[in-house]
């Protein structure tokens, strides 16, 4: 089966929670069939007026004890599903974090894409278990079992409910599920796309505002969400219409049973006093069947869910299978000093025709400081990925002291760190956001790199200290100074190699400046690989490859750029307007 390692394996592990609820389930509705029923005969016969109340009283006995027992069993059966259900919605998140942990680096996943899964589809599958696959196969079983126990008092009246059950039961749900399946998918495709413009519009605020563009995307956003509401109030038209139509048929079937019931009676097939009882039963077989339709019509949007998930894991089996192949990292003695090699690389994304990076070669020794220039679109963060081997070149090597950097893969970041424009803080302590770099940093060794990023002081004031929260993307410090905790945190890492995927993007110019200072002053005996689109700092890299359509267009030192080379002085001059050449 397509999905069978996102569903059969909870049943395997909670078989007997699952039975449990399937019986608690028929025995609730059992038991206010049984009410219903015994009420109904109880009413007929006193109606009758027994010449003792003795006559009756086995059935008041009955409905007190229906009555009590359909509550009791109501409520351990929501009781052990929804146990049932938070304990495979646990384990389901545990599973799909793991999936998803080591493909962030290694796929072009959006932060949207991701979300939508953790969130929607997850809430999807569970949706699955409790209102599809078990209420579907509760009332199979309660119809298979309500019709052998009508026939024990009339075949012909168990023939006759049969066959309108039926219509609840396999018609209506098949007839829904093929009417609405195409409705459903672009349902569940169109909310996917929300979840990814949501994130884009809260991540990527600053960049709207300051592009200008905050209309572009409110008009993008309320486009998507009101297509969404016309899909979601087609949905609940037609819901409304599908309970309508079986509350016919239910109606139907009263009216039919009453005419068929008295008829039999007539015949003297059937006692009086049974046809209001069967009658009745209708009312609690009916609440039980008719959710069945709707339970029917959702497949197509937990197909989609579970499209999205198998897709990860997918992925998720490839990059492991790799992992088989890598090699374990020595002690980190023998890593302080490291020797970057690039050769010949180029880079082709799997759904795209022209190569991103085209024949790329250069080479970084311990402690070298190099810069990665070009404009936006030039495959600057593709070599960044590619240099922490997150991609796999097309053609050529990454090499990291003679092996394949490849090879390394979980241990990357012990050699590797990185400090991007946006670096994510969570919503939780300082302490414990530098503390995600390296768990076993002591509380010394924490004040001491937020002491070489000059943030040790502001922190220390504050009214928590280390302890005060930094709420969601670190929101209670400026851009500057969240910078420098990501640049604290990269400190704690002892990596040899550090990476700055342009961290001054969006700063002021003097706070830009504070911060490349403290950058060159805290990590000035690391290989430093910078990636970024101005030449504010130049004068302190060994190195300067400017990137053009993915390849060296430009190399060189800085002072020899200025001085030989005429788009690099342009390029200069844009970025020093004040300063003469």
């Amino acid at each position: 089966m397509k999905y069978k390692s996102w569903i059969w394996p909870y049943f395997k592990t909670y078989k007997y929670r699952i039975f449990s609820i399937l019986l608690l389930s028929l025995l609730t509705i059992g038991s206010a069939c049984a009410l219903m029923f015994t009420s109904g005969y109880l009413i007929s016969a006193s109606s009758l007026r027994p010449e003792t109340i003795l006559l009756v009283y086995v059935p008041i006995v009955l409905v007190r004890t229906f009555g009590l027992s359909r509550a009791a069993f109501r409520y351990a059966e929501r009781l052990v599903s929804h146990d049932f259900i938070l304990r495979i919605l646990a384990k389901m998140r545990t599973r799909l974090y793991h999936l998803i942990e080591p493909l962030i680096a290694t796929s072009r996943y959006q932060t949207g894409d991701v979300l939508g899964v953790l969130a929607e589809d997850i809430e999807s599958l569970q949706d699955l278990f409790l209102r599809t696959i078990l209420p579907t196969i509760s009332a199979v079983i309660l119809y298979v079992i309500s019709i052998v126990a009508l026939g024990f008092f009339s075949l012909k009246f168990a023939c006759l409910i049969a066959l309108y059950l039926f219509l609840l039961v396999v018609v209506m749900p098949l007839f829904s599920l093929w009417h609405m399946k195409a409705a459903n998918q672009r349902y569940k495709s169109s909310k996917a796309q929300l979840y990814a413009k949501v994130t884009d519009g809260f991540l990527g605020v600053a960049d709207w505002v300051l592009s200008g563009q905050q209309q572009s995307f409110f008009h993008s956003y309320d486009k998507t969400e009101n297509e969404l509401d016309g899909m979601g109030r087609k949905l609940k038209l037609w819901t409304y219409y599908r309970e309508l139509f079986g509350q016919l048929i239910v109606a139907g079937l009263i009216v039919t049973m009453i005419w068929f019931g008295a008829s039999l009676f007539a015949d003297k097939e059937l006692a009086g006093v049974f046809i209001a009882a069967f009658i009745l039963v209708v009312f609690p077989l009916s609440e039980a069947l008719l959710p069945v339709s709707n339970a029917v019509e959702k497949i197509p949007q937990f197909e989609e869910s579970l499209n999205r998930v198998q897709e990860m894991e997918k992925n998720w089996e490839y990059v492991n299978e790799k992992k088989k192949h890598t090699l374990s990292l020595p002690y980190k003695g023998s890593w302080n000093s490291v020797r970057l090699k690039v050769e010949h690389v180029s880079f082709r994304y799997s759904n795209e025709e022209d190569s991103v990076i085209h024949d790329l070669s250069f080479q970084v020794e311990q402690g070298k400081k190099i810069a990665i220039l070009g404009k936006s679109g030039a495959g600057k963060s593709t070599l960044l990925k590619l240099l922490q081997g997150s991609l796999t070149p097309t053609e050529g090597t990454v090499q990291l002291n003679g092996q394949s950097v490849a090879e390394f893969r979980e241990d990357v970041p012990k050699l590797i760190s990185v400090l991007n424009q946006n670096p994510y803080l969570f919503n939780t302590s300082v302490a414990n956001n530098l503390l995600l770099a390296n768990e076993e940093a002591t509380k010394e060794e924490v004040i001491e790199a937020m002491k070489q990023v000059n943030m040790h002081s502001l922190v220390e004031g504050l009214h928590q200290g280390y302890q005060t929260p930094m709420l969601e993307t670190g929101q209670r410090f400026s851009g500057g100074e969240r910078q420098r905790i990501a640049l604290a945190r990269v400190l704690l890492q002892h990596t040899p190699i550090v990476m700055l995927d342009e961290p001054t993007a969006g700063l002021d110019a003097m706070t830009e400046k504070r911060l490349l200072s403290t950058i060159f002053e805290t990590l000035q005996d690391k290989t430093l690989i910078w990636v970024t689109h101005n030449l504010v700092g130049m004068e302190k890299m060994d190195e300067i490859l400017f990137l053009q359509d993915g390849k060296i267009a430009i190399r060189g030192r800085h002072d020899e750029l200025l001085a030989t080379n005429s788009h690099y002085q342009k390029l200069y001059e844009l970025d020093h307007p004040a300063k003469s050449l």
